[in-house]
Order: structure tokens, then sequence, then C-alpha cells
């Protein structure tokens, strides 16, 4: 029987992998990180076209709250006129052309238009025409807290009508 020589033999120790690398990240890595961008864009964008809304929500609330601490109704229900065109300009299908120079019954038919309802042009929307043209002790607190009231429900039925 032949006897063999191991220590002629070149054998070399055990030689074990290198470590794992954390670059390139496997593939399920990079499904969750695009998922993960997907959700935080959609989040974004949709906190953003809900910006207009919220903004004249509070402000809408803050006026009110100004009425009922003792503000004269006509400068409420002036800073309800403003706040309502600016809303409506801000729009993305309005544009502010054309409803900046909407006055009057015009301005109230676009309101209505806007909506399934006719209280601007038949209800307590009509004060956004009239009142600006009476003297400021015959504008009651009572038609401009009726006026917010229906202003919410326009600004929330727009919000709705986009999204």
């Amino acid at each position: 029987m032949n006897q063999i020589d191991f220590s002629q033999i070149p054998l070399r120790d055990i030689h074990l992998p290198g470590a794992v690398s954390w670059w390139p990240p496997a593939v399920g890595w990079w499904v969750l990180a695009v998922g993960l961008l997907t959700g935080v864009a959609v989040f974004a964008w949709r906190y953003r076209a809900r910006f207009r809304e919220r903004a004249a929500l509070k402000t809408l609330e803050r006026v009110l709250k100004s009425l009922e601490q003792g503000q004269t109704p006509a400068l409420c229900l002036q800073q309800i006129s403003m706040l309502m065109r600016r809303f409506a300009m801000s729009l993305p299908d309005a544009g502010p052309a054309p409803v900046a120079g909407l006055t009057g019954d015009r301005w109230l038919r676009y309101l209505d238009s806007r909506w399934p309802q006719d209280a601007f042009t038949r209800g307590p929307g009509r004060a956004l025409a009239a009142a600006p043209y009476q003297p400021p002790d015959r504008v009651l607190s009572q038609d401009v807290r009726e006026l917010g009231a229906l202003c919410v429900q326009w600004i929330t039925t727009q919000k709705k009508a986009e999204g």
C-alpha cells in the first residue's frame, strides 16, 4: 500500500466567504422603499390639494367667532364676501379672471352653479350681493351666521367635488 506524505500536498485551511455587504439591498427592500416613497408622495399631494379648503374653513370659523365676540355684522359679512371670492378664484377649474369680474346676481348664480342648490340666489346667500350696499346698522348678526353656515357647506361641497 502506498503511503501518502500529507506534508507534500499543498492543502490550505478552510476559507469562509466574506461578510455579506449591505449594498446593494435585496429586491424586497427596493420594493418597500418604492412603496414608502409613493405613499409619502400621495399623502403630500393630497394634503397640499386640501390646503385651500382647510385655510378657508379656518378663516370662516375665525370670522364667525369674532361675530360672537362682538364684531360688527357688516364687517364680518365683508370678510366672508372677500373669503368666498378668494376661495372661488383659487378653484382649479374657475380661474381668477372670470370670477373676479362677477358681481351681484351673476356672482350668486356662479356660486349656485358649483353645487346642486340655489341657496345663494334664493336663500341666505343673497346677503353677499345685498348687504354691502345696506347701512351697517341694518345688517343682522343672524343673517351673517346663516351666510357663514351656507358658506361652510359650499366650501365643503367644493372639496368633495374635486377629490
